[in-house]
């Protein structure tokens, strides 16, 4: 059984461009996998030659995308990238909804922060 994990990134771009970022096959390429392939809600992601199939199961344009992983179709596990503007300060924040077996927490914590250190990077920030 896996546990929900939430992580929150501070991010200093605008929501449109973020949007972009983490909903565009093209732009996923440059930071989340080697290369990424949309066909009609699924999206094949590759990492070091190895390919994971997911669908976009849900979406807001300029606030989240959520998406499940092939294996994962038939329960309810998913992994959502929502954009969030502080209402006081009108920061940006990325925040990332996952899924993972208690004893593996740590590293999809570290694998994510590793992923948005690359679209920070990418970004300029």
């Amino acid at each position: 059984m896996r546990e929900k994990i939430n992580f929150e990134f501070r991010m200093n771009s605008s929501i449109k461009i973020l949007y972009n970022y983490i909903s565009a096959p093209a732009n996923m390429t440059e930071w989340f996998a080697d290369n990424v392939i949309y066909l009609s809600n699924r999206y094949i992601f590759t990492w070091n030659g190895y390919e994971e199939t997911c669908f976009l199961i849900k979406k807001k344009t300029d606030k989240y995308v959520r998406y499940r992983w092939e294996q994962d179709i038939d329960n309810l596990y998913y992994f959502e990238l929502f954009l969030e503007k502080e209402k006081f300060t009108k920061n940006i924040y990325l925040i990332i909804t996952d899924f993972a077996k208690k004893n593996e927490i740590e590293e999809s914590k570290m694998w994510w922060e590793n992923k948005i250190k690359i679209l920070r990077k990418l970004l300029r920030l």
